[in-house]
């Protein structure tokens, strides 16, 4: 078995960690164990708000696939949907919204479609700017609907930062 670690990254003003591993495997399995943990223990603390979660190599793989550790992100969506309302947030064009719906529906990830918020195909490919702007907006509007963001998962700063 391969030897996790844990590092703090000072670079920001919230809590994030590093999770290091020669296994890839290994650190999703890790992540999705302790996100559930850790969002299990919210909810029974009663605290409100939603979860964001990205697509791409965070819940699903590159080749929409859950192989490699992308099961346990998947098991873990499905367990913290029973706790908190969750968003899938994805830079992928909102004109690709109908294949996105049925490629997560194929790999058995349930969300109403209204919970599926994708970047306007206006700004698709165009900076990553549009990305980090539009992923901060739905979390603001996230954040009113429900009163609060309990956590955000993805593999890009963006994905759970403050737009600076």
């Amino acid at each position: 078995m391969a030897r996790l670690h844990l590092r703090r990254d000072d670079t920001v003003s919230f809590p994030a960690f590093f999770v290091t591993s020669p296994s890839k495997t290994e650190k999703r399995e890790f992540v999705a164990e302790h996100a559930f943990l850790y969002l299990s223990t919210q909810h029974r603390r009663g605290v409100r708000g939603a979860v964001m979660i990205d697509i791409d190599d965070t819940l699903i793989d590159r080749n929409e696939k859950l192989l490699h550790g992308f099961q346990q992100m998947k098991d873990m969506y499905d367990r913290i949907s029973m706790l908190f309302p969750v968003h899938i947030v994805t830079a992928r064009p909102d004109s690709d919204h109908d294949q996105a719906m049925r490629m997560l529906r194929g790999q058995g990830i349930v969300i109403s479609p209204d919970r599926l918020h994708m970047l306007p195909a206006r700004l698709y490919d165009r900076s990553t700017r549009h990305v980090e702007e539009f992923k901060w907006e739905c979390y603001k509007r996230m954040n009113k609907e429900h009163h609060g963001v309990v956590a955000r998962f993805g593999d890009r700063l963006w994905d759970v930062a403050e737009l600076a």
